[in-house]
């Protein structure tokens, strides 16, 4: 029972395959080439306008396998039941390009059902069919000596042209090779800055966190302030009215005994703020190193940025010498291309030889050496052919890993320009943090001054005090002290930063004379103010700015280290600015 039923389905596809026949279908079509195939309807079938012909690979399972296909033309004319020959024409750039694949045409009607099939066919270039007739073939090839020594020659210099090829591709995969090797050592780079930089940033972001809370406690302070203010202000308007009051003894010591308490506990109050202020001034201070340190980081990440700079750049060149090596390969490909169409000449002469060799076969008796230097000079150039495609292909690769090396260098370009834009944030980040120092800074200096206002106030009120004499010896003597360091403070800030690319940042100094924790401490008059050379240090009292401008471009300064070179001649400052 299996057996007729797969007998029916043979006879069913049989009868099938046959309504459509193709004709004239040759063993191979030239490539590049437009295809025209013809086919005849039988009279049992009746063609439709959604019907088509497509190219199918052999070997196909379905209709979708189709590679390309097109509508068969309107069967207008046809009358009654009578075979009709149709074609079906083919655009070249629709066709398959594979050379070793075998094709076949199929006619599909509309309701998808093979109607029939065409015999196996290639896309294959005549030349290449002389080249595969077999050696048992009856066809003979007539040349002359002279040609097969000029072939043999062109073989020869074919084959180093090759070898020479070969070496400068191997060259340029040496060279590809090193640039991907750099190109991956500098994303590493690339990586390692990005983690610093983030680093950095937390860093930041702690020290931000810092300092607002370093902010909320002085506005805290502040407050506590005007509310002690308040009530000194009122403790002494009370003593001023005791005071206008007290008319008898016994009202004076109780008055003083009463002065001595309320001073001591503005002294208690007095001291308690300067603990808190002294705190406050070592919160700036740490706040200060941490920032000096991240200013560090970050010419660290400039000075890692720059030398990634110079690296791309050296990349650049690299890769314009592979642009122009790349330059050089395609004008080799040139000259291979003409190398092929010398080989195609050859085939083309090989098949005029053929073609005479069967008008003048009745004639003459073939010589079995020319016939098998014919052969071999054939396999030759077979190899031959063979080599420049698989050359070519190197070069094509050679060509595509260029193209993606470049692409891999712009992407390091756009990494390192959006590190650069980080670290230009980071730049101004840590320039805002510094100006909140500065305005805490200020804000202390306030706080310092309405304290010593205070202190003078309660030393204006309490001047009948004993204690008050021995205090202001001290004082005295303090300030004495206070004026030294002040003039050396103002000498120290007037002069310019050693380093002009350094960024401006609070650092502590470690040597300034410590801060005098008196209750009574003031600052005494300004002494006569003078100008300091930013180069030689020198202080001049009572010149103007611009003298002092004419003297310091007296100096001849080095730009880069600010050395003073007074005593060099030319020829060696030279020698100094170049060495940097």
């Amino acid at each position: 029972m299996e057996s007729n039923t797969a007998t029916e389905v043979a006879d069913h596809l049989a009868r099938t395959f046959s309504q459509v026949v193709f004709i004239d279908i040759p063993q191979s079509y030239p490539p590049s080439t437009h295809v025209t195939c013809s086919y005849t309807l039988t009279a049992a079938f009746q063609p439709n306008p959604r019907d088509w012909v497509g190219i199918f690979k052999v070997g196909w399972t379905t209709t979708k396998d189709y590679h390309t296909f097109v509508w068969v033309e309107p069967c207008i004319d046809v009358v009654g039941e009578q075979t009709v020959t149709r074609q079906a024409f083919f655009k070249d750039y629709y066709l398959p390009k594979d050379e070793i694949e075998f094709y076949q045409f199929c006619y599909v009607d509309s309701t998808g059902q093979v109607r029939g099939a065409s015999t196996p066919f290639c896309f294959r270039s005549p030349a290449e069919q002389s080249l595969e007739i077999s050696p048992d073939d009856d066809l003979l090839v007539i040349t002359t000596q002279d040609q097969v020594e000029q072939s043999l020659r062109e073989k020869a210099e074919m084959q180093k042209e090759l070898d020479q090829i070969r070496a400068e591709n191997e060259t340029l995969k040496s060279a590809l090779l090193r640039e991907q090797q750099q190109a991956a050592s500098l994303k590493g780079q690339n990586e390692q800055k990005q983690k610093e930089n983030a680093e950095l940033a937390s860093e930041l972001d702690q020290t931000k966190q810092q300092i607002e809370n370093l902010r909320s406690s002085l506005q805290q302070q502040l407050k506590e302030n005007d509310s002690l203010k308040e009530e000194m202000v009122i403790q002494m308007t009370k003593q001023m009215e005791i005071q206008q009051d007290s008319v008898t003894e016994r009202r004076e010591r109780s008055l003083s005994r009463t002065s001595e308490e309320k001073y001591d506990r503005a002294v208690q109050k007095i001291n308690q703020l300067k603990d808190e202020r002294e705190k406050l001034k070592e919160a700036i201070e740490a706040q200060s190193e941490e920032i000096s340190k991240l200013n560090a980081k970050v010419r660290e990440g400039e000075r890692e940025l720059f030398k990634a700079k110079d690296g791309i750049q050296l990349i650049e060149v690299d890769l314009q010498s592979s642009r122009k090596e790349k330059e050089r390969l395609a004008a080799e490909l040139q000259r291979l291309q003409s190398l092929t169409y010398n080989v195609d000449k050859m085939q083309r002469e090989n098949q005029d030889l053929q073609r005479r060799l069967s008008v003048q076969e009745t004639q003459q008796s073939p010589s079995d050496d020319l016939k098998f230097q014919c052969q071999t000079l054939t396999r030759q150039l077979q190899e031959t052919q063979a080599k420049l495609a698989a050359e070519k292909e190197e070069t094509k690769n050679a060509k595509r890993r260029n193209e993606y090396l470049e692409a891999e260098m712009q992407k390091i370009r756009d990494q390192l320009e959006s590190v650069c834009k980080a670290l230009d944030g980071e730049k101004r980040k840590s320039s805002k943090f510094e100006l909140q120092i500065l305005e805490v800074n200020e804000v202390l200096a306030d706080k310092n001054i309405a304290i010593d206002e205070r202190e003078s106030t309660i030393n204006r009120k309490d001047n009948q005090l004993t204690l008050l004499t021995q205090e202001r010896e001290e004082l005295a003597r303090e300030n004495q002290t206070l004026k030294e360091t002040i003039q050396d403070l103002r000498r120290l800030y007037t002069e310019p930063p050693t380093t002009p690319a350094e960024p401006l940042y609070l650092q502590p100094d470690d040597d300034a004379p410590p801060v005098s924790t008196h209750i009574y401490e003031t600052i005494g008059p300004e002494d006569e103010e003078s100008l300091v050379c930013r180069h030689c240090r020198e202080s001049f009292p009572g010149i103007t700015q611009d003298e002092l401008d004419q003297h310091e471009q007296c100096h001849r300064v080095c730009p880069f280290c600010t050395m003073i070179c007074d005593d060099m001649d030319q020829a060696t400052f030279e020698d100094h600015v170049y060495s940097h």
